[in-house]
C-alpha cells in the first residue's frame, strides 16, 4: 500500500521540475483621466481614440460617446515600434498625445521562449495641458502608467 501511494505522488512531482511560464509584459497603456486643480479623478466623454498607423479603434467609432467616470483608458501601444500616436476625440474637440517607449526581448526559458517587455515610458509630444508619467512599465497588472490632468 505504501508504494501504491508513493506512485500516486510520483507524476505530481514530476510536474514540480517544469519551467513556468510566467510572462509579465503587456501591450496595454494606462491613461486615468483627474481634475487639474484637485487632482480628483475626472469624468471624461469621448468619441473614440485611434492609433496612428494601426487599424485599431479605441471606444466605439461614430456618434455615441462613452463616458468614463472615473475610469481609466486601456489603450494598446505599437508592439512593433518603439513610439505610438494616440487622437482623442472629446465632444467638439481633438488631441494628440504621442508616448515613446522600450522594447527589450526577455528570455523566460527555452520551454517557454521569450517576451517582448516594454518599459522607459516616456511622453513624445502632447496637446494636453499637463500630463504625468505615473508608471514606466507595460505590464500585465495594468497599473497607470499616464495621468491627463484637464
Amino acid at each position: 500500500m505504501k508504494n501504491a501511494f508513493w506512485l500516486f505522488l510520483l507524476p505530481l512531482y514530476s510536474c514540480l521540475d517544469q519551467p513556468d511560464c510566467v510572462r509579465t509584459s503587456d501591450t496595454a497603456l494606462v491613461i486615468e483621466f483627474r481634475k487639474f486643480l484637485t487632482g480628483e479623478k475626472d469624468t471624461v466623454v469621448l468619441f473614440q481614440v485611434i492609433a496612428e498607423g494601426a487599424d485599431s479603434v479605441f471606444y466605439a467609432p461614430g456618434n455615441e460617446p462613452d463616458t468614463l467616470r472615473g475610469v481609466a483608458a486601456l489603450l494598446s501601444v505599437n508592439p512593433f515600434q518603439s513610439e505610438t500616436s494616440y487622437t482623442f476625440y472629446f465632444p467638439g474637440i481633438e488631441r494628440t498625445l504621442k508616448v515613446g517607449y522600450t522594447r527589450e526581448a526577455r528570455l523566460i526559458s527555452e520551454d517557454c521562449g521569450s517576451e517582448i517587455f516594454y518599459s522607459a515610458l516616456q511622453v513624445l509630444e502632447t496637446e494636453f495641458d499637463s500630463v504625468r508619467i505615473v508608471n514606466t512599465e507595460l505590464t500585465k497588472n495594468r497599473l497607470v502608467n499616464i495621468e491627463i490632468y484637464r
